[in-house]
């Protein structure tokens, strides 16, 4: 668990961690993700609730304290991902577009406007709200994109078009050649458990399946794109999943 930690936050608990342990034990994410929407819920709460700072400036110091707990390793690949999705050409080269260390404007892009939705949904969402509303919606939404990449590795065993590219060999193969049927139930099963109680048994707890909606989708865009899921797959589902369940909780709010 303290593996798992480290490689998802910026938590010190672990100098040297191995991604094939964290790879093993992936179906963790979800329990990592309660801790991540903790911490992020009593930033919003100081923000919002006991500082009674402007409503954009508790939004924004409430965004940056979920990069300063994550770490920009997703966010990069969000960025990376619309970069190879965007590019013309051939897969091999939208490939190389992706794994290229420079960040073009489409994931430039790409990054600027989940920034802002996350911005815009943070703020009318933690507009007086109470201390469990603030766990509730960071909570879920850190597990949501957490159920997300998990979702990525289970429909990314079958994706092996691109092995012969190189992207077979990255990070993300590890996570993938980890998952099992069992381990991605129990994944899923955490999820759903940990997003009831916080919702109080309200249909609200559904909203943590968004997650499963957009690694659906993501998986289907690499698939047609790249050939196979990788790393930074993962990484934008992550991030694009953080930001459709705080939308849906602006929706439904």
């Amino acid at each position: 668990m303290l593996d798992i930690i480290s490689f998802l936050t910026q938590i010190p608990v672990r100098k040297d961690i191995k991604i094939e342990e964290v790879a093993a034990k992936s179906y963790l994410f979800p329990f990592v993700a309660l801790l991540i929407g903790g911490l992020i819920s009593v930033m919003a709460f100081l923000s919002f609730g006991f500082l009674l700072l402007p409503a954009e400036i508790a939004a924004l110091l409430t965004l940056l304290s979920i990069y300063l707990i994550t770490g920009l390793m997703h966010l990069d690949g969000l960025a990376d991902f619309f970069d190879g999705v965007m590019a013309g050409g051939s897969r091999r080269e939208k490939i190389k577009a992706m794994k290229d260390e420079k960040i073009g404007i489409s994931g430039l892009f790409a990054a600027i406007v989940i920034l802002l939705l996350n911005l815009f949904c943070i703020k009318t969402i933690c507009s007086g709200t109470t201390v469990h509303d603030f766990a509730r919606v960071f909570i879920i939404a850190e597990v949501s994109a957490k159920l997300s990449m998990n979702t990525c590795m289970f429909f990314g065993r079958g994706f092996k078009e691109g092995i012969g590219s190189g992207m077979g060999e990255g990070m993300g193969d590890s996570f993938i050649r980890s998952v099992t049927n069992s381990k991605y139930a129990v994944a899923l099963l955490s999820s759903i458990i940990i997003s009831f109680v916080f919702t109080k048994a309200s249909f609200l707890f559904l909203s943590v399946l968004t997650g499963i909606i957009v690694a659906v989708f993501m998986s289907y865009v690499a698939r047609n794109n790249f050939g196979m899921v990788s790393g930074d797959v993962m990484g934008a589902s992550n991030e694009i999943a953080r930001c459709v369940t705080l939308l849906v909780f602006v929706l439904v709010s």
